[in-house]
Formats: C-alpha cells, sequence, structure tokens
C-alpha cells in the first residue's frame, strides 16, 4: 500500500513538473508561438543538413553499401523531426490568422520540407543508390547559390 502511494506521488511530480517546465518555455500568445516553432524548424533542419553533409563525406571518402547504411538511417530520421516540426510551424500559423510577417520562412520551411522528404523517398529505395552529386544539389537547397 505505501509503495503504490509512492509510486503515484513520484508520477504526479513527474506530470506537473513537466507541464510546468512546457508552460515556462511555450510563449502564451500565438504570434510568439509561432517564433518559437519557427526556431525549432531552423535548428532541425540545420540538424538535417550536418546529417546530410556527414552522409556526403562518407560518400566522397568511398564508403558505400552497408557501411553507408547507418548515415542514410540518420539523415532519414532527422529529415523525418524537421519535416514534424515544419508542421508545427504550420499548426502555430492557423492560429495567428494570417497576422504573421514570417510567411515567406513558413513557405520556404514547407518547402524545403518537401524537397528533403522527396529526397528520402528516392533513396530508401535499393534500385537509386545516392550519389555525392545528389546530395550537392541537397545541400545548395532551394534559393542558395
Amino acid at each position: 500500500m505505501v509503495l503504490l502511494m509512492v509510486v503515484l506521488g513520484v508520477s504526479g511530480l513527474g506530470c506537473s513538473s513537466i507541464y510546468h517546465q512546457t508552460q515556462a518555455t511555450l510563449p502564451p500568445e500565438p504570434l510568439g508561438q509561432l517564433e518559437f516553432r519557427i526556431k525549432e524548424a531552423q535548428h532541425a533542419e540545420q540538424l538535417t543538413g550536418q546529417s546530410i553533409t556527414k552522409l556526403h563525406d562518407q560518400l566522397n571518402y568511398g564508403v558505400s553499401g552497408k557501411a553507408i547504411e547507418p548515415d542514410v538511417d540518420r539523415v532519414v530520421a532527422a529529415t523525418f523531426e524537421f519535416e514534424r516540426r515544419a508542421a508545427s510551424v504550420q499548426d502555430a500559423a492557423a492560429h495567428c490568422e494570417g497576422r504573421t510577417g514570417f510567411a515567406s520562412e513558413i513557405e520556404r520551411l514547407q518547402g524545403r520540407s518537401k524537397q528533403l522528404q522527396e529526397f528520402v523517398q528516392t533513396a530508401r529505395q535499393a534500385a537509386n543508390p545516392i550519389n555525392a552529386r545528389q546530395l550537392d544539389e541537397l545541400l545548395q537547397g532551394p534559393g542558395k547559390p
């Protein structure tokens, strides 16, 4: 009985702790939340770029086949995380009712997410081996020189 009460007490502390941490981090107003979500998406985009760069470097070193799979998996995971973050930007923007100056950045994040998802779908097909030239184009991204 005492053990049950201790477990319930500890689990209750964890829930409120997470709630209070989120409440302290996430701004209460919609525009603040949108700015926060944009920064998260931009950070996820940077991490995706880093994983693509690592894969690119491995390909340039001549690594291929099964040895390259962890790097491909890292790119896939980073891309899905970026897609998730870009979707949260879209959700936060919906609460701002078009009253933001972030339309171009939101559009850019959505476009980049789509481009990366298309690459991942192609990369996961065994008949389409990844090459460094594809990654060069992907690293440049839309709107980059």
